[in-house]
């Protein structure tokens, strides 16, 4: 082939040497381009991962608020400790790598509630913080704010995480606050304790401005006022390194500020007097479960409230384990229950002073009417007149209670007046009109019986006031003259918490009205400053004046009076000086404790669907819960309570005027600051009106304990 001519050579070289000067353009060109999308297109977005690199807002925790007592005793404060927090897009960009850091951390976090943690428990842990991890919808977003995981870390496991800190990047530890409760067992069920958001209440916490992270309050007080004591976080822009680590902190956008302070209506002496006032009277009997509500009848201020069997919040607080969280569900005492609110009980004769009440005003009696009661009365049967049905008084023989007034069968709890009082007219006896079931039962409502009180804390029990229409739709039964009758005394199928009859109590003490109670006295700023928009002071808020004349409260009061100088509890107050002026009234409550039976009656086979109700082993007695309502000063009442012994359990009957008067006794000399005298036993001898006779207080009819073997 011939080379190329001289000329061909000078072209081509030419098209070469453009070429050369085209390609620095195209490549400037290039590289403009990219430089315009980088500076100008994303330049914003890139700018913004270029300052998530280097800088992060961090938050600052801010505490919640603290909680004080009536004489200014902190009961909740809060402790420093170590928090385990994570910075996500520190975490290892690997799954695996990522899932070995967070398996090493579980692993070091359950070695500090177990021993020797299982695999099945370092995983739940790990599985648990990875959820943290995660937003809303389920993802993971990697980005350099640091999440707190775990709060109260032991110092052995947080030093243990700091020596691993290589091995462990995004994991901080640094520092954070837990609830105290200083009293402990004592206040466990009034202040509640906090702990993570429950999961099935996440969304709501969440559009509320909360985080997956934040603890919140679970029970009680702190979770009734939680945006009160919620406090507010703080922003900081601090520089981090590759490892989330803070380096240096830019600025302080926004300080953090604690959550409001509680000043609740409690003292906290006289909280730990009655809690050991009921302690010594549930050990005295061998029963396991009591309530105490003390209340101010001049405004509703709660002064006490106790529930026991109690638990230390404390636990919760800094982290119960497994073990002990299951431990206090399966204890057949119920621990966690707060009986004084949530319990429900028969009231047994203290409901009398509301059937005396209604008998004054509706016409029924007047305070001159006597009844005669001879220890028993009974009903014939409308359809077959050979069959009666016998009601009984707790005193019999002897006359039994003889002629009453309304002051002395309050005093002296005598049944039959009462039966009368409420269902009218028995066999053979002088006509009276009783008030029949509608009016018992609107009267017991009156008096705050069958609806939560309004008390400023959640978890109250409303109680049941029977009614015949109830009793239709719940058991297809018809309500008979003998259920009015046994409702009369505080049996049947009515049910009442220790709270509403400490303000049954109160209401008939300050003459008539009915107060809402409340705990929390104000509310301050963490420095005790009023809050703009918060009242100062008490906030005592009236629920009704009761619809009964004041003359006829007046009546009641001198029979509940007359209960501590010579009727029913007359042996419990033996020995308490005048300042302690008190008034009140004995209850026994017989209640249905079933249990599975066999054929011969023993309650060890359960294989069997015979339901009986537990009885004692002497007299063959339902059991029975001792109760006691009174207030004091008589003339001038400063304070008003309701005691409650559970008889669950027990072999024995026991009653009100023996076991729940004289812990009323004691607590009323706690509250007035008396010598202790020793709280009367209860063989101390017998009443004017026969107290300490077996059973006292207490009806066991037939006809009453087939109605009690029929409730739930």
């Amino acid at each position: 082939m011939a080379p190329p001519s001289p000329r061909r050579m000078q072209q081509l070289l030419g098209t070469r040497l453009r070429w050369l000067r085209l390609m620095p353009m195209v490549i400037l060109a290039v590289l403009g381009l990219r430089l315009w999308q980088l500076q100008i297109v994303r330049g914003a977005e890139l700018r913004q991962k270029a300052a998530q690199n280097r800088f992060a807002l961090r938050e600052l925790e801010a505490d919640r608020g603290v909680i004080y007592d009536r004489a200014g005793r902190r009961v909740v404060l809060n402790r420093p400790q170590f928090a385990l927090r994570m910075v996500p897009a520190a975490l290892p960009k690997d799954s695996a790598a990522r899932d070995q850091v967070l398996w090493r951390v579980a692993q070091v976090l359950s070695s500090a509630d177990h021993r020797d943690p299982t695999q099945a428990s370092i995983l739940a842990r790990k599985e648990a913080i990875w959820r943290l991890l995660l937003d809303e919808s389920g993802a993971f977003v990697p980005t350099w704010s640091a999440l707190t995981v775990a709060r109260n870390v032991p110092r052995e496991a947080a030093f243990t995480l700091m020596e691993d800190e290589v091995e462990l990047p995004g994991v901080l530890i640094g520092e954070s606050s837990v609830r105290e409760y200083p009293a402990g067992p004592s206040l466990a069920h009034l202040l509640g304790f906090t702990g993570s958001i429950p999961r099935e209440s996440l969304d709501p916490y969440l559009a509320r401005g909360y985080q997956r992270q934040d603890a919140v309050g679970r029970t009680g007080i702190e979770y009734a006022f939680e945006s009160d004591l919620r406090g507010t976080k703080g922003e900081k822009v601090v520089m981090v390194d590759a490892m989330g680590q803070e380096v240096q902190q830019l600025e302080q956008r926004r300080q953090p500020v604690p959550g409001h302070s509680l000043h609740l209506t409690l003292d906290l002496e006289f909280q730990q007097a009655a809690e050991a006032a009921l302690s010594r009277g549930l050990n005295k009997v061998g029963a396991r479960s009591g309530a105490v509500v003390a209340i101010d009848p001049r405004d509703g201020a709660v002064r006490a409230l106790v529930s026991l069997p109690t638990f230390d919040n404390n636990l919760f607080s800094t982290g119960a384990s497994p073990e002990q969280y299951g431990a206090l569900i399966e204890d057949p005492d119920r621990p966690l229950l707060n009986r004084a609110l949530s319990g429900q009980y028969a009231p047994g004769s203290t409901f009398k002073v509301i059937t005396a009440a209604a008998g004054l005003q509706e016409g029924v009696i007047d305070e001159r009417r006597r009844i005669v009661c001879p220890g028993l009365i009974s009903i014939v049967n409308q359809y077959d007149p050979g069959t009666s049905y016998p009601y009984v008084c707790w005193i019999l023989g002897q006359g039994a209670h003889g002629a009453q007034d309304v002051r002395g069968a309050i005093a002296n709890s005598c049944d039959v007046f009462f039966y009368e009082v409420s269902g009218g007219q028995a066999t053979g006896r002088p006509e009276v009109n009783g008030l029949g079931s509608e009016r018992l039962a609107d009267y017991a409502r009156a008096f705050g019986l069958g609806a939560p009180t309004g008390i400023d804390l959640l978890g109250e029990a409303e109680g049941l006031v029977p009614s015949a229409s109830w009793l239709k739709e719940t058991s297809g039964d018809i309500w008979t003259t003998g259920q009015t009758y046994i409702m009369g005394i505080g049996q049947s199928y009515a049910r009442v918490t220790p709270l509403q009859m400490a303000n049954v109590a109160a209401a008939l003490a300050n003459g008539g009205t009915l107060w809402r109670p409340r705990v929390v006295e104000q509310v301050t700023d963490a420095d005790g400053n009023a809050i703009p928009g918060q009242p100062v002071g008490a906030r005592a808020e009236a629920i009704r004046r009761l619809p009964v004349d004041p003359r006829h409260i007046a009546v009641v009061r001198e029979g509940m009076r007359g209960t501590v100088t010579y009727g029913t509890a007359r042996s419990s107050w033996t020995g308490i000086p005048e300042q302690a002026r008190a008034a009140g009234k004995t209850g026994t409550a017989e209640f249905c404790e079933g249990y599975r039976a066999s054929d011969n009656g023993s309650p060890d086979d359960l294989t069997d669907d015979v339901w009986d109700c537990r009885r004692t082993k002497e007299g063959g007695y339902l059991l029975t819960h001792a109760w006691f309502i009174a207030f004091a000063p008589y003339e001038n009442p400063e304070i008003a309570l309701a005691v409650l012994v559970d008889g669950s359990g027990l072999s024995k009957v026991i009653q009100g005027s023996e076991v729940a008067a004289p812990i009323a006794a004691e607590i009323l000399r706690a509250w007035f600051h008396l010598p202790d005298v020793g709280v009367a036993s209860s063989d101390a001898g017998a009443t004017a009106a026969g107290a300490s006779e077996p059973h006292a207080d207490q009806s066991p009819t037939a006809a009453a304990t087939e109605l009690q073997e029929t409730q739930p």
